[in-house]
């Protein structure tokens, strides 16, 4: 989480009030609290928000229940927001990636950034074709594609998640849930941006562990997008 804390710092959130944007059980929100930010994270699910706010540490943030096209907050509340994962890919389609994009600038300050979170095409390709494992907190995820296919760059790809988390010595619980992804075009999300009124700050590509200028579909298997809110927003 520090490469929201160093994009932030570097193109120059105007405060502390920080919103993150489909925050689950709140792993990126204490992170961005630990480096000094006032942190409010929104989710839509429930049980989501309920396991974030039974968590010790996370003592000093403020949980909603609210989905990206419609936040349960006044505008001109932030100086940025951020949004970790694949949250955005959630978004069933073009009118709602704009009304997300919307959501976010009416919340933020003039001037306030915006910094999203995408997997680029590599990622989906990898997804799109074999069973994926990643690490979690407690345990480890495994993604497979329900019907392995050649990826088209924008398409929605279907996955079956598999959770495993570790109870106590050797006792593992495992839970299983669908979910389908939607691929975002870097020419999609610059057209969203400009469609909240947001104006388009800078792309970086993840790879390595670090970012890089720029972004290259073929290099990096993440993307960081940052927008800032101008004066004009409504």
């Amino acid at each position: 989480m520090n490469l929201f804390g160093d994009l932030l710092k570097e193109f120059g959130a105007p405060g502390e009030r920080l919103i993150d944007l489909g925050c689950g059980t709140g792993n990126s929100s204490v992170e961005l609290q630990k480096i000094g930010y006032r942190v409010t994270g929104v989710d839509l699910s429930p049980a989501m928000v309920a396991a974030a706010e039974g968590k010790e540490e996370m003592r000093g943030i403020g949980f909603l229940v609210g989905g990206l096209t419609d936040l349960p907050l006044p505008p001109s509340t932030f100086d940025a927001a951020i949004s970790a994962g694949e949250v955005f890919h959630y978004l069933s389609g073009d009118e709602e990636l704009d009304a997300a994009f919307a959501e976010a600038a009416r919340v933020l300050v003039p001037n306030g950034l915006l910094i999203v979170e995408v997997n680029t095409e590599l990622s989906f390709r990898v997804l799109s074709q074999a069973p994926n494992i990643r690490r979690s907190d407690n345990g480890f995820i495994s993604f497979s594609p329900l019907a392995p296919a050649d990826f088209s760059p924008g398409e929605a790809i279907d996955l079956e998640v598999d959770s495993f988390a570790r109870v106590a010595g050797d006792l593992w619980e495992r839970s299983v849930t669908r979910h389908r992804l939607r691929h975002l075009t870097h020419e999609r999300i610059l057209a969203s941006i400009a469609s909240a009124g947001l104006e388009f700050v800078s792309v970086r590509g993840f790879h390595g562990g670090a970012l890089e200028d720029g972004l290259d579909d073929g290099r990096h298997p993440k993307a960081l997008y940052v927008a800032r809110r101008t004066d004009s927003v409504a």
